[in-house]
C-alpha cells in the first residue's frame, strides 16, 4: 500500500470568516415583564364559531286562533259548515266540475284536520304551561315555608333578643316624669308672668312724664327750643350752650373702635363685657320707643 507525499502533509488551517455588524444600533435582547412576549405561550387556534346569518326584516306576530271566550268552537262541525259550506247544486255534470268538487272536499277536510291539530297543540301547550306554573308556585311556597337550614343558623350573625323585640314598652316612671315636667313648665310660666308684670310696672312708672296731649306737646316744644334751655339745665354755668355741653361730645370712630377692641384708655370700657354693651344698647332703643327712662 503506497501513500503519496501530499497526503502526509498536515492540513492547512482554513481562514474563518467572522460576520461583523456595521450597524451602530445595538440589538435589544431584554424583554420587560410588561411585554406580551415575556412568557412564551402557544398561539391559540382561530375561532371557528359559526355565527347565524342575519335575516333582514321581522316576522309578524302570530295570530291567536283560539280565543278564551270561544274555546274549541272552531273545531265543531257547525263552524266548519259555516266556514266552508257545501255547494247547493251538484257538480257531477262533467269531468271539470267533478275535479272542482273533489278539490273543495279536500280543502274542507284539510281545514277540519288543521283546526283539530292546532287545537290539540294549543291544549297541550296550555296544559304544559299550567303544569309548569303550578310546579313553580309550589316550589316557591315550599321554599318560603321551609324551616331554616342548619348551616344558615350556624353561620348567621348574632342578634340580641332585645333588638328583635320591636314592641314599644311603656316607661314605668312616665307619670313621675310627667308631673316633674308639668312643674317645670308651671315654674317657667310663673317666671315669665312675673317678668312681664315687672316690665309693665316699670313702663307705668316711666309713663308719668309721657306726652299724651297736643297742649303738652306744644309746651315741650317751647321749652326745648327756647334760647336758654341748655343754660337753665346746667344752672347757668358757662359753656353749656348746646347738647354737647350737657351730654358731652359724641364718640369718635377711633374711640368706638378702641372700645370694641378693648384698647380704650378708660378702665370702665376695658372691663366692660359685650353683654353689658348689648344691655345698654337695648335699653337705649327701648327708651327711644317708649319715650321714658328705662332703669
Amino acid at each position: 500500500m503506497s501513500f503519496s507525499v501530499t497526503s502526509l502533509r498536515p492540513l492547512a488551517r482554513q481562514p474563518v470568516s467572522v460576520a461583523r455588524c456595521f450597524s451602530t444600533t445595538t440589538q435589544r435582547c431584554f424583554v420587560p415583564p410588561d411585554s406580551p412576549s415575556y412568557i412564551r405561550l402557544p398561539t391559540p387556534p382561530q375561532n371557528e364559531e359559526k355565527k347565524t346569518e342575519r335575516v333582514r326584516g321581522f316576522l309578524p306576530v302570530p295570530r291567536q286562533i283560539f280565543h278564551k271566550r270561544d274555546g274549541d268552537r272552531k273545531t265543531q262541525p257547525a263552524y266548519l259548515e259555516e266556514t266552508a259550506p257545501e255547494a247547493s247544486w251538484a257538480r257531477n255534470s262533467n269531468k271539470h266540475q267533478k275535479w272542482r268538487s273533489k278539490m273543495a272536499n279536500a280543502r274542507r277536510s284539510n281545514l277540519e284536520l288543521g283546526l283539530k291539530s292546532l287545537w290539540n297543540r294549543h291544549s297541550a301547550r296550555e296544559t304544559r304551561q299550567k303544569f309548569r306554573s303550578e310546579q313553580k308556585n309550589k316550589r316557591h311556597l315550599e321554599a318560603a315555608q321551609a324551616p331554616e337550614r342548619e348551616d344558615d343558623r350556624l353561620t348567621r350573625g348574632s342578634v340580641f333578643d332585645s333588638l328583635l323585640d320591636t314592641k314599644v314598652h311603656s316607661d314605668p316612671n312616665r307619670f313621675a316624669l310627667a308631673d316633674q315636667r308639668r312643674q317645670e313648665i308651671q315654674a317657667a310660666e310663673t317666671v315669665k308672668k312675673e317678668a312681664r308684670r315687672d316690665a309693665l310696672m316699670e313702663l307705668y312708672i316711666n309713663a308719668s312724664n309721657f306726652i299724651t296731649t297736643e297742649a303738652q306737646l306744644k309746651e315741650e316744644i317751647e321749652t326745648v327750643f327756647s334760647d336758654d334751655y341748655f343754660k337753665s339745665r346746667m344752672g347757668g354755668l358757662w359753656g353749656a350752650e348746646n347738647a354737647w355741653g350737657i351730654h358731652g361730645a359724641p364718640l369718635s370712630f377711633g374711640e368706638m373702635l378702641a372700645t370694641s377692641k378693648k384698647m380704650s384708655n378708660k378702665l370702665i370700657d376695658i372691663t366692660e363685657s359685650e353683654y353689658d354693651r348689648s344691655v345698654k344698647r337695648q335699653k337705649k332703643i327701648a327708651e327711644e320707643f317708649t319715650g321714658g327712662k328705662m332703669e
